[in-house]
């Protein structure tokens, strides 16, 4: 009646991934920026560069993707 398990086994093995990605960005950028700048949570600033300190574009956030279409690049 239903979807087999078996048809869904590698979507919800690829939202897995995507998930994984999304909360592993997240983290990334916390502990990268919590020791640096301490925590704001009333008046975050945006994503940056660490290198150039140039503003980061919402869509260059895009876990993996961005890094592939940038080529690891700023």
């Amino acid at each position: 009646m239903g979807i087999p398990i078996e048809e869904l086994e590698p979507i919800l093995w690829g939202l897995s991934g995507v998930l994984g990605a999304v909360v592993g960005s997240f983290l990334n950028v916390c502990i990268y920026r919590i020791p640096i700048d301490g925590l704001h949570i009333g008046n975050p600033r945006g994503s940056f560069c660490p290198s150039c300190k140039s503003a980061v574009r919402w869509y260059d956030n895009i876990p993996v993707l961005a890094w592939l279409w940038l080529r690891g690049r700023c």
